[in-house]
């Protein structure tokens, strides 16, 4: 740019003009470009969650905002509350404050996760917007792949095989302990030691799962030589719990039905890790799941299938009437022929299979119960939604026709849609797979999930958009609508990166707001250098003195504040300490006479002597009265010019 760099050579960007211009200059413009985008859109959904902040140590709530722009759905980070409580009336008021800038009417949907406190901080917002501006947002339940996770955790520990107990053990035996490394190695076949496990995570825990099966012939020789007392090794916990699991006979049978009905949901989880519109499948890829691991286990009756969505809201999961007997049950290939050979060399393990068989059914049973308790597929807006699945549109239009209709009333009832426009809606609707689709068949049934539905769309519809006026903006709330929150949690990856000790939380909100603001480029050479970007970066410095200038102000006032408190405490002492000696005086007075009386009536010269004593204590305890009184005085004069 500059050939000869002596323009270059007098430019200055320390680490404070960074960290202003950051923060005063570049955030504040793409904040302000993206509530510029918002105001132009008609409807957004609202995502939201809470996290802890290490450095802070506060938890911080990021909100994200959900629309569409640019023929496409864009999900932008908004800004951050950090908040000590978490109760529904904390979030709510730190909900507020974040979103001020926003129009509340144009809440389409709030995403999040299933705790209760966030159920009654969401009935407690749509009180509000029923009251202020008669509107409710939709509502799809919260997150599916928390659901499906939170699952597969509460089948697992149904069970009580403890296995996530096991596998956290594992990996912690061999964590920061060179000794056992090393021992391990000496023995290990295979020379590979137990990867990292963590409860929450269940993408990352497949390959853990894996690696256990792989090395555990090692793990169990490696027990073996530590109880013949070849290693020598600190017994903790988590060598105990190894230790137990190595006397169990059938824990690679309970290793494999853990690491199948994993592997089933892998898919479904990293599938809907995705900003992009995928709720118009997400009915279908539950109703899939569901079917998969009733069909691979056989633990329900074959008369008692769930062929359809509804029927599968409809199944009572409790109902143990329903289920297969334990010798009908399944646990794949490998599995039946591991308790095989078990039980070939010993009869005695016919019980322990039948005991493994059983938890295997209860795992997914229990799974599958927690699942459809909270699952979004239970909402009718959610399981309507698939008639924007281009396959299906392609191979059972009638259906989507009726589906169609179904999301039409839903969307009416909740004022989203006029009731006059629906007649409409639905023959936009019809002509469209009449005309586009029928055109078109191969590009809509050979359809890929993972490909983008909004663009997939908007390539149709922008080629005749009169003639889809009403059924497109139909299919952009539908798009617009979040189906979890994926985007919600990457974003907490971003800010343990950004995430420095004593940084203020301005700061925090700044660079996550640029961050976010390059990666909705694409790249950073991508941003336009814009005039109003220059103001906004010109004028940084003058806000950042500004800004100074209060927290200078704040903390003078806070020492005055604190000066005042002081001197008040001091005063306050000091008239307690005032009244005190006054009611010594008063004591002294009355004593004082009654000896003076007395040794009048006796004529008795030690009685004098003492209430002439007693006098000169009331002299000197009135002396330190007048001392207090100009102490007093002192404070009074210091605390008015402090005011």
């Amino acid at each position: 740019m500059f050939k000869d760099s002596l323009i270059a050579k007098q430019f200055s960007c320390g680490a404070t003009k960074t960290a202003y211009v950051c923060c005063f200059g570049l955030a504040p413009y793409f904040k302000a470009n993206l509530i510029k985008c918002l105001d132009n859109v008609e409807q957004y959904a609202v995502l939201f969650d809470e996290t802890l902040n290490k450095a802070t140590q506060l938890k911080q709530m990021d909100i994200l905002v959900r629309f569409w722009h640019n023929d496409q759905v864009a999900t932008r980070y908004l800004t951050s509350a950090f908040i000590g409580h978490a109760k529904a009336d904390d979030i709510l008021s730190a909900f507020y404050k974040c979103v001020e800038k926003l129009k509340l009417s144009k809440i389409l949907q709030i995403s999040m996760d299933g705790p209760n406190v966030n159920w009654k901080f969401f009935e407690n917002l749509q009180t509000d917007l029923k009251k202020e501006y008669s509107h409710e947002a939709l509502s799809i339940g919260s997150c599916g792949r928390h659901t499906l996770r939170n699952s597969f955790k509460y089948g697992e520990s149904s069970t009580g095989w403890n296995i996530s107990e096991i596998l956290t053990s594992l990996c912690w035996l061999f964590k920061d302990s060179p000794a056992r490394r090393e021992d391990f190695l000496m023995l290990s076949t295979l020379k590979k030691f137990p990867l990292k496990f963590c409860k929450v995570r269940w993408l990352e825990n497949v390959p853990a799962m894996e690696r256990a099966i792989e090395i555990w012939p090692d793990v169990v020789s490696y027990v073996q030589n530590v109880e013949k007392g070849v290693f020598v090794t600190n017994k903790n916990k988590s060598y105990l719990n190894i230790k137990e699991a190595t006397n169990d006979k059938f824990i690679l049978v309970k290793f494999h039905v853990f690491l199948s009905i994993a592997k089933t949901i892998k898919p479904f989880l990293e599938f809907y890790q995705s900003d992009a519109p995928l709720l118009p499948f997400f009915s279908d890829d539950i109703l899939k799941l569901c079917k998969h691991l009733v069909d691979y286990f056989n633990v329900y009756k074959p008369e008692y299938n769930f062929s359809s969505a509804i029927k599968l809201c409809k199944f009572d999961f409790t109902d143990e009437s329903l289920l297969n007997s334990v010798d009908k049950v399944s646990m794949g290939f490998v599995v039946d022929n591991i308790v095989k050979q078990l039980v070939k060399k010993n009869d005695s393990y016919l019980k322990g299979a039948f005991s493994v068989k059983c938890k295997s059914r209860s795992f997914v049973t229990k799974l599958l119960y927690h699942l459809m308790r909270k699952c979004p597929i239970n909402y009718a807006l959610v399981r309507n939604s698939s008639c924007f699945d281009p396959r299906k549109m392609a191979s059972q239009p009638e259906n989507c026709v009726k589906s169609l209709k179904q999301l039409l009333m839903h969307l009416s009832q909740k004022k989203i849609v006029l009731d006059t426009d629906c007649d409409s809606i639905i023959f936009q609707y019809k002509n469209f797979l009449q005309n586009i689709v029928n055109m078109y068949p191969s590009a809509f049934q050979t359809f890929k999930p993972n490909a983008r539905l909004d663009i997939f769309f908007n390539e149709y519809m922008s080629k005749s958009v009169k003639d889809y006026n009403k059924i497109w903006p139909v299919m952009k709330i539908i798009f617009t609508l979040s189906h979890g929150q994926a985007s919600i949690e990457r974003g907490f990856s971003t800010n343990k990166k950004i995430e420095v000790e004593n940084m203020a939380q301005e700061s925090y909100v700044a660079r996550r707001i640029v961050s976010d603001a390059i990666k909705s480029y694409g790249e950073i050479l991508n941003i336009p250098i814009s005039n109003e970007m220059r103001k906004f970066v010109f004028s940084a410095r003058q806000k950042y003195m500004l800004h100074l200038e209060e927290n200078k102000k704040t903390k003078i006032n806070e020492g005055i504040s604190n000066k005042r408190k002081l001197i008040s405490d001091e005063m306050d002492y000091l008239k307690a300490k005032r009244q005190c000696v006054e009611t010594d005086i008063s004591s002294m007075d009355k004593t004082y006479e009654n000896l003076t009386e007395e040794a009048e009536r006796k004529k008795d010269i030690s009685l004098f002597i003492k209430s002439n004593s007693i006098k000169k204590a009331i002299r000197e305890k009135n002396v330190e009265i007048k001392e207090i009184d100009n102490k007093i005085n002192v404070k009074s004069e210091e605390f008015r010019k402090c005011s």
